[in-house]
């Protein structure tokens, strides 16, 4: 090789190093500006902080709260409430007061609850039904029009079947049935679910259209028509137009993602975007009820397409100038709502204090033991004893002596000065001391034991009531 080949070579070489070597110089070496996506600890707290800074920017009065309990919606005032998530459920009670808040004259902006299977279904048996009905339409046309060209050729003299029928017959027996829709099967009883939209049959769904646009874009060859075509398909639509009433221009709306899907007998709203997708308007009352497919208010989403607009356009709905962004559905905590009906908390308590204080008050004295088994077990003994006495030969006489001779001895104990005096005397004297009548207390203390009960009783009872007597 020649000097000179050598000396180009290694000129090349030196010029390819140099070139490498301030590449990497300024790849590695280099101070430069990078943007990068940051996101503040208040943002990722508050997913509606760009909408509450925008909407108070535009002379808007904003509150939020964590959930719709904690609101007390007759209170709230007039003008806008947003549901930013769809997370939780709302009460039938919580759903009545903000319907009732609604009908007065103001907007409500939420997200539907998904669609269920059964729901589905039920769509997709109603859109079957609707083209089958279409086809049968179709199909009695093309008959009428076949009948009319039957009869201009019969009275031409010229017999030529319908077409279609080789046998010349009707035309309609050899038209193939329409075939029958399959009947839906009935939506699951998810009501409790979404009772503040429940009434207008509004869910939402995913947007299968869209989606497949762009599987297909990403799966073909970017350089092909069809690929190319795909692509514009699925940019048409991920964009809505909605048009505003009284405005003479279109705002454009993000419906990537999900729709809104009406069931068969949803209510056709007061107007919404170019298909319904996206943002739909319900009359409530001398209110409106606003429904959305995605969360276009969040932080995320409101910089994208017109969404800011659209937000600022929905609170001029009603005159008042309030607007109220709620964060979830969910329920109150336990002792937020004990802090919040402190009033029927107090009155539960004062009545179960009154319960125990009237139950305390019934017993008076302290509490008696239990008895024993033991002296249970004696008294039935005693009570078996008696009962065989009575039934015995003698029985009767035994027990009325055991009493006698008790009650005398107790009484020669207590009043030892009585039994000087005569024996009928005596008796005067006890029945006179002790109020009895003084037959009775003869028969006790000196006549046999009666045969009949009352008798018998009536004797023991008086013996009972002389040793009550003089044992005090």
């Amino acid at each position: 090789m020649s000097d000179s080949a050598k000396g180009i070579l290694v000129a090349v070489a030196l010029l390819l190093l140099g070139a490498f070597g301030y590449w990497w110089w300024h790849e590695n070496m280099e101070q430069r500006w990078v943007s990068e996506a940051h996101t503040s600890s208040a943002a990722s707290a508050d997913p509606m902080l760009a909408a509450t800074r925008l909407l108070r920017q535009n002379g808007r009065s904003v509150d939020g709260a964590g959930s719709l309990g904690e609101l007390i919606v007759p209170q709230t005032g007039a003008g806008t409430m947003i549901v930013s998530g769809a997370s939780g459920t709302a009460t039938p009670d919580q759903a009545r007061e903000v319907l009732d808040w609604v009908r007065r004259g103001n907007t409500l902006i939420a997200e539907p609850r998904w669609i269920s299977p059964a729901e589905k279904a039920l769509v997709a048996g109603a859109d079957d039904e609707e083209e089958a009905e279409e086809e049968t339409e179709d199909d009695a046309e093309e008959e009428a029009e076949a009948q009319a060209a039957g009869d201009d050729a019969s009275t031409s003299g010229e017999a030529a079947p319908p077409p279609g029928d080789a046998s010349g017959g009707n035309a309609a027996s050899a038209a193939p049935a329409a075939p029958a829709a399959p009947e839906a099967p009935e939506a699951d009883d998810d009501s409790d679910k979404d009772p503040l939209t429940e009434h207008l049959r509004v869910r939402t769904g995913v947007d299968a259209l869209a989606c497949k646009c762009r599987t297909e874009a990403k799966e073909k060859d970017k350089d092909k028509p069809e690929a190319i075509a795909a692509a514009r398909l699925a940019r048409e639509q991920a964009l809505s137009r909605l048009t505003l009433p009284g405005k003479d221009y279109a705002l454009q709306i993000d419906a990537d993602g999900n729709e809104l899907v009406g069931l068969p007998d949803s209510p056709a709203p007061l107007w919404s975007d170019s298909d319904g997708g996206a943002v739909r308007v319900y009359a409530e009352g001398k209110g409106r009820i606003v429904l959305i497919a995605n969360g276009y208010f969040t932080n995320s989403d409101l910089p994208q397409r017109d969404h800011a607009e659209l937000l600022l356009a929905l609170t001029e709905l009603t005159p008042g100038k309030h607007v109220t962004i709620v964060k979830r559905l969910n329920v109150l905590p336990w002792y937020k709502a004990l802090w919040r009906h402190y009033k029927l908390a107090l009155t539960g308590l004062a009545v179960c204090l009154a319960l125990l204080l009237w139950s305390a008050l019934r017993r008076f004295g302290p509490i008696l033991p239990a008895p024993k088994a033991e002296r249970r077990s004696l008294l039935e003994h005693i009570d078996a004893s008696g009962a065989w006495l009575w039934k015995a030969d003698g029985g009767r006489q035994l027990l009325i002596e055991a009493a006698r001779e008790d009650t005398l001895a107790l009484i020669k104990r207590r009043a030892p000065a009585l039994f000087r005096m005569p024996e009928g005397e005596l008796w005067a004297t006890l029945a006179r001391t002790c109020a009895l009548p003084e037959a009775d207390v003869s028969e006790a203390l000196e006549q046999d034991a009666a045969s009949h009960v009352t008798r018998f009783t009536r004797q023991i009872r008086t013996l009972q009531t002389l040793r009550n007597h003089y044992e005090r």
